[in-house]
């Protein structure tokens, strides 16, 4: 099984939950296996060492995912 991720930004349009326009962006990472996408994780009002760390855990097998 090989594992890696792929971190990008994407820009945010409209308005939040809150009701405000909020940051113009936020950080996406995608999880990949075997050269597929498995997951794209939206990561909205949190840091690029947020990203960074999900990331690296994705790829060193601390993150599972669910199969049915």
């Amino acid at each position: 099984m090989s594992r890696s991720s792929s971190i990008r930004k994407e820009g945010n349009v409209g308005v939040n939950d809150s009701g405000s326009n909020g940051p113009d962006s936020s950080y996406v990472v995608d999880l990949i296996e075997n050269g597929r996408v498995v997951e794209s994780r939206k990561l909205p009002g949190k840091s690029i060492s947020f990203a960074q760390d999900l990331a690296e855990n994705w790829e060193s097998g601390l993150i599972q995912l669910l199969v049915d």
